[in-house]
């Protein structure tokens, strides 16, 4: 590693304490409930940002809190009230809007009667729960180390269902259920949780090696929060993912179970001080805490941060860093060689503790000159900093993982129909490492799904048939090269599959025979045709069905003044 990374994965650190120290303010204190990032409201947003009625949603940091999430809706009301007399509201806009107001109307409330500084003790023992089958089939992919400086070990969760936080799955037929409820506590500490119980009724769930945390039942995320005015600091179990990119996550997602750590962050879109405020709203997130001890060095501590900025609203970039180290049997270092790790002001050596660091950068330009289409790029360098990149040209990340996409979410002049197209490259030293310090936890990728050595390509398209409901049809080509887990004179094979998929989204509508609830309904099927998975000289045709239906509560719990 060079001292150039040291220099920048410590300035990134110290920058994102300084923007804390500098907008934290003295009082005030509110409820911090995160949203689960399988939300129908990321897609809401996504949509009303997308039209043009968002300028502070950051999206390239995620999760937000419920609140942050009303603030968002109050801004979109706002602006669709301030049309100029005489437009056309957008009738998509305005049934988004209606389910969002109805789905957040508790935290609406506290912004609109200004209480939300000021709550009492209350508990929402329910407040979203959720009941899946999923139908399961093919081979599933597996990624193995060679020695020599290459190492991974890790199982695909379930076959086409990435990014589901690793919830264990059978052949066949499965069921989920899962259910959130929180409680808060003097105005200021929230407690909130996610529990889920996920495979074949009829049978134990045959999930990947290793990724079992007390059989089918699953604690999926979870936190005590302190709310810091529009600041939360927690500790626990946190859905995370990073980046702008529609298919995959190259630095942190919820492909992988969370890990438990302490996280600092603020809710809702802030500013720097004094000139550095031209950049713009900006959310920010630090985090430290501990992996697996699948692996040989055993439970290793992982660190980072991310800056997201919008300065236009039609251009958002942001910045991230993490760094692995430490573990059983690599921890030869003192308590300063363990903080200089942790913040990146001196990463050590591999004679006193090896480290395995991430440094990533993304932009997002939005044209609305062209429907507010949009242009995105995001790359993710692998484990120290390199200067002029590869024979000095192209980019300063050593090992570099790319994205780039394009896409335009009024192709119609309805506003109604998107289309999308997304190309990334990995790296064959992605998410590897020349020990056990591979991003990993609990045997799954914690990043993007297809692994090291890999590239694809996605183009989706998608309607509005209602101003409710959703379809979208989506194509895939993956190319997986065993060139990283084999010397390259060795013959090897190589992996190819290409599918498709069909998905269906109703946005939470009204169930007026359950009361102050709203129903939810989203489906999937996917259907994939791989030769030579797992580099052999078999072929697998891979399949998914995935029916959804839930519920949440919209009115007040328990309360006590």
């Amino acid at each position: 590693m060079t001292h150039r990374l040291y220099k920048s994965s410590a300035v990134l650190a110290v920058f994102v304490l300084f923007i804390a120290a500098k907008t934290m303010p003295a009082h005030a204190s509110t409820y911090v409930v995160f949203i689960p990032l399988d939300d129908p409201i990321y897609e809401e947003l996504d949509t009303l940002n997308n039209l043009g009625y968002l300028e502070d949603y950051i999206p390239g940091v995620r999760p937000i809190s419920r609140v942050a999430a009303a603030q968002l809706v109050r801004e979109a009301n706002d602006r669709m009230s301030n049309e100029e007399d005489g437009m056309e509201t957008d009738p998509l806009a305005r049934s988004i809007l209606r389910s969002l107001n109805a789905e957040l109307a508790q935290e609406i409330g506290w912004l609109k009667t200004d209480t939300v500084d000021n709550l009492p003790t209350m508990v929402q023992p329910l407040q979203r729960a959720q009941a899946e089958y999923i139908f399961s089939s093919g081979e599933r992919r597996t990624w193995h180390s060679n020695g020599g400086g290459f190492n991974i070990e890790a199982t695909e969760a379930t076959p086409l269902l990435p990014y589901n936080d690793s919830l264990q799955t059978s052949p066949g037929s499965n069921e989920a259920i899962s259910m959130l409820g929180w409680a808060g506590f003097g105005g200021f500490f929230t407690l909130y949780g996610e529990g889920a119980f996920a495979g074949p009724f009829t049978r134990a769930p045959s999930g990947p090696a290793g990724s079992a945390t007390g059989g089918r039942a699953r604690f999926v995320n979870g936190e005590a929060v302190l709310g810091l005015g529009n600041f939360a600091l927690s500790f626990g179990k946190e859905e995370m993912w990073w980046g702008i990119s529609r298919f995959g996550a190259l630095s942190q997602g919820n492909n992988g179970q969370a890990f438990t750590a302490i996280r600092f962050q603020n809710l809702k879109p802030g500013h720097l001080p004094g000139f550095l405020r031209y950049l713009g709203p900006l959310r920010f997130q630090i985090f430290f805490g501990q992996l697996d001890g699948d692996r040989v060095f055993s439970r290793p501590w992982i660190c980072g941060q991310i800056l997201s900025f919008r300065p236009l609203p039609y251009f958002e970039f942001g910045f991230n860093r993490a760094i692995m180290f430490g573990g059983s049997n690599n921890n030869n270092y003192t308590w300063l060689g363990f903080l200089g790790r942790a913040t990146g002001f001196n990463t050590g050596d591999p004679s006193s503790g090896n480290t395995n660091s991430r440094y990533g950068a993304y932009a997002k330009v939005y044209i609305p000159q062209l429907r507010n289409t949009q242009v995105y790029y995001e790359i993710l360098g692998e484990d120290f900093f390199q200067p002029f990149g590869h024979g000095g040209i192209k980019t300063p990340f050593k090992s570099p993982s790319y994205t780039v996409g394009v896409y335009a979410p009024a192709l119609t002049a309805d506003g109604r129909t998107d289309i999308g197209a997304e190309y990334t490259l990995l790296d064959r030293d992605y998410s590897a490492h020349s020990d056990s310090l591979y991003w990993t936890y609990h045997n799954t990728l914690m990043g993007d799904a297809l692994g090291p050595g890999a590239w694809r390509v996605n183009a989706k398209a998608g309607r509005w048939i209602t101003t409710q409901t959703k379809v979208s049809s989506e194509f895939f080509y993956e190319h997986r090269s065993l060139l990283p887990f084999e010397p390259p004179t060795t013959l090897t094979n190589n992996e190819n599959g290409w599918g498709g998929a069909i998905d269906l989204l109703h946005i939470p509508f009204e169930v007026q025979q359950l009361g102050s609830s709203m129903g939810e309904f989203q489906a999937r099927a996917a259907v994939e045709y791989v030769q030579g998975i797992n580099y052999s000289t078999q072929n697998s045709t891979r399949a998914l069905v995935q029916l959804t239906v839930g519920f949440s509560r919209t009115g007040p719990g328990l309360e006590w003044k």
